[in-house]
């Protein structure tokens, strides 16, 4: 009996505190929802502002696109910027420009006309030089054939002196004898056979360069008169071959003479108009010495 006593007071406990703790509950509750409604309710004299007052008062939001137009080309982009203007050139000074443009242009005309003339020159003297290549070359393979013509020769005994004769002087074969003796320093017995070729002058090409080792022979021996008129008349020949090297023996020929003016005009000559000759050498130092 008093085991049921006991428990039915522990459920009337328990349902009791049940019934309280939901009360609780359901205060809290209806606070919580009052207090948003007394926050959420306006004022009626904060509502009682004028229309537009809000919208005026709110900043207006930038756009991210209208904010980077207006940092690249300005805040007004109707307002066009007007470039400043040039400042003012006295007329002094605008003259002294035109003045200075216009030498200009008078400087670059005679520049292009030095270029023209030195063209002209270059071309000049490029052709006079392949002119005396060409007839050195020529020189050289003649003088080539001679010299091999004059070491295949039998030499003749001098006294049959075949140089002299009056009908094989003016051969081929003769002027190869004389120059083969001119070459081996048999200066007289050469200087018979170009005598013999030219008294001759049956052949032409053979009579002018005989002329020219005639006055070579006349030079090794000494008879210094004799010889230059013969290289002076090598020289006036229009189509020698020979000019370079007569004007060169010119040259020596009034050296040794004595006549050191016209030496030295002749060796001149020499460098200034046979650039290509194989004695502009010499006679630059020979020039030099006198």
């Amino acid at each position: 009996m008093s085991l049921k006593i006991v428990g039915g007071l522990k459920s009337g406990l328990v349902y009791s505190m049940f019934v309280f703790l939901t009360l609780v509950v359901f205060l809290l509750v209806g606070c919580g929802g009052s207090e948003e409604v007394t926050t959420e309710t306006p004022n009626p004299q904060e509502t009682a502002k004028p229309l537009g007052t809000t919208e005026q008062q709110k900043p207006k939001e930038v756009k991210p696109m209208d904010q980077a137009l207006t940092n690249f080309i300005g805040v007004d982009t109707e307002k066009v910027v007007e470039a400043p203007k040039p400042a003012a050139v006295a007329p002094a000074q605008l003259a002294q420009y035109e003045k200075q443009i216009e030498d200009l242009r008078t400087e670059n005309t005679g520049l292009k006309q030095k270029t023209v003339k030195l063209e002209q020159e270059n071309r000049g003297i490029n052709a006079r030089i392949s002119e005396v290549e060409a007839k050195y070359a020529a020189e050289k393979i003649r003088a080539d054939k001679a010299e091999e013509l004059a070491k295949n020769t039998v030499q003749t005994p001098a006294e049959e002196k075949p140089v002299v004769e009056k009908t094989a002087a003016g051969s081929s074969s003769a002027y190869d004898v004389a120059l083969k003796a001119f070459n081996a320093r048999k200066y007289d017995v050469a200087a018979k056979g170009f005598k013999a070729i030219i008294d001759d002058g049956s052949n032409a090409d053979l009579t002018h360069r005989a002329k020219y080792w005639l006055g070579e022979s006349y030079f090794a021996q000494k008879k210094y008169k004799e010889a230059l008129p013969l290289f002076q008349e090598t020289i006036k020949h229009k189509n020698s071959e020979k000019k370079a090297d007569a004007q060169f023996m010119i040259a020596q020929t009034y050296e040794r003479l004595g006549d050191k003016i016209k030496a030295k005009a002749a060796y001149e000559k020499v460098v200034k108009d046979y650039p290509m000759s194989k004695n502009v050498k010499r006679a630059k130092a020979r020039w030099a010495n006198l």
